[in-house]
Formats: structure tokens, C-alpha cells, sequence
């Protein structure tokens, strides 16, 4: 019989290893029987651990050879983040401390979303409108609340891909959402509470006017919005430096307004 929370620690144990690089792409792991030993659980139980791996592509199980450590960069799917990020047992300020990882996320999200939003302004109802109104004016009046702030966002991200209505879209923002609230959790624990405000204010206004333009002009919301998202950024990014690198800068690359 499976026991499902040592199943469970093990494969997070070792996607872990894996996304942190202390296992390493080509590296064959130990015999069956030695990681069971090693890891404390019984065979049945670590053979489900490694097949639920290896559906993700990040080992390969050779039969009669043994098992290998895939690349998740070139094999692996953004389900293996979700998994990884969402697992509550995992120490959170190592994964925090991916600064590069992240940083790389919010470059994503700077394309990505006030794309979404230039679709979700050509499909919106009235009543898509006044929802996500309606949303940002409870932004104001929790204004000091920074998890339920996290929320609203969340929801906002959520309901401009409902509203866009496109499958590929909402499963990807599925999928993502433990990154999305990470990066809005060290946001809004990087600035004062002050400047939240004036966050909320200028994303809302912003937000509003891109969604209701149907003409030309939406490229020029669309690179408004994209600097609002280019600030967080920088400011999270400053943050994570200072926490993890007091001495020294790592070097991560400056975005262009370009971007």
C-alpha cells in the first residue's frame, strides 16, 4: 500500500534537488533499493514518488539501466513550478531565494498581461467592467491589508483571463497562480503602506481606460500598464537583493521600457 504523505515528501525532496540544481541534468541517482534506504520509505511507495517524476520530464527511468535527471529547463511544463511552489511543505525562503527564477517570471508577466488585457478590452461586457471595478474599490478599502490586497490582484489577474475566455490562457494563469501570489507577496512587503495607495490608484486608472478602448490607442495603455508591472519589478527585485545578496549586486539583468 502507497503511504501517500511519504510519497509525497519524497517527490517534493527531490524536485527540489532538481530545481535547485543539486541534482544535476545526466546524473544517475542511486538503485531503488539505496533511495529507499536513503530516504526512509518503502519500494512501493518510492516508485510512485519517481513515476509521478517522471510523467513531469524530470527523470528518465531506464529499465535495466537505472534513472536519470532530465533537464527541466528544456523538458519539463510550468506545472512543475505550480507544484513545486504550492506544496506546503516546502521552506519558503529557499525557494524565495530564486531570485533569478522569479525575476525571470515577472519578465514574463510584463509581456504577457497587458496582452491579456488588450484581448479582455476587445470582449468585456458592461458587467465585466463593473466587476472588476468594483474589485479595485475594495483595493482602497484594504488598503492596509496586504494579504487580502494579494487577493483582489489575483482575482483581477483571474477575471481578465476569464473574460478573454481563451482555454490556453486560464490554464496557464492556473497553473501559475503560486507564482503570481509569491511575486505579490514580496511586492507588497517591499514598499511602505503609503505607496500602496498610490499603487492602487494609478493601476486602477490605468486599468479602466485600457479596458474600455477599442481603437488605436491601445498600444499606448498597453505600454502604461507595462510600466506600472516594470516597477514592481524593479522594486521587488531590490528587495530580494538586499535580503539575499547585502554585499554585493548578482548581476540581473536591467529591463529596457522596450520590454
Amino acid at each position: 500500500m502507497v503511504n501517500k504523505q511519504a510519497h509525497q515528501r519524497v517527490s517534493t525532496a527531490l524536485m527540489r534537488d532538481i530545481f535547485f540544481r543539486n541534482l544535476k541534468p545526466g546524473e544517475k541517482l542511486q538503485s531503488e533499493r539505496e533511495l529507499s534506504d536513503t530516504l526512509s520509505i518503502d519500494r512501493t511507495s518510492l516508485r510512485v514518488a519517481l513515476k509521478q517524476l517522471e510523467a513531469m520530464q524530470l527523470l528518465e527511468i531506464r529499465r535495466g539501466d537505472g534513472i536519470y535527471v532530465k533537464d527541466f529547463v528544456k523538458h519539463a511544463g510550468i506545472d512543475f513550478l505550480r507544484v513545486l511552489f504550492s506544496n506546503s511543505n516546502s521552506p519558503k525562503d529557499e525557494l524565495d531565494a530564486d531570485m533569478f527564477m522569479l525575476d525571470e517570471f515577472w519578465e514574463w508577466w510584463i509581456i504577457q498581461f497587458p496582452e491579456m488585457i488588450r484581448l479582455a478590452a476587445q470582449r468585456a461586457s458592461s458587467r465585466d467592467l463593473k466587476e472588476l471595478s468594483d474589485a479595485m474599490d475594495k483595493e482602497l478599502e484594504h488598503k492596509d491589508d496586504r494579504e487580502k490586497l494579494i487577493e483582489l490582484w489575483i482575482y483581477e489577474q483571474d477575471r481578465i483571463a476569464e473574460v478573454v475566455n481563451n482555454m490556453v490562457m486560464i490554464l496557464i494563469l492556473n497553473s501559475t497562480k503560486p507564482l503570481r501570489i509569491n511575486i505579490l507577496r514580496i511586492f507588497m512587503n517591499s514598499i511602505p503602506l503609503e505607496q500602496i495607495e498610490q499603487f492602487i490608484m494609478a493601476k486602477k486608472a490605468i486599468l479602466m481606460e485600457f479596458l474600455t478602448k477599442t481603437d488605436e490607442n491601445l498600444d499606448y495603455y498597453a505600454q502604461q500598464y507595462r510600466k506600472i508591472l516594470m516597477e514592481q519589478r524593479q522594486i521587488t527585485r531590490s528587495k530580494l537583493i538586499q535580503k539575499y545578496y547585502p554585499e554585493g549586486n548578482p548581476s540581473l539583468p536591467v529591463q529596457s521600457e522596450k520590454e
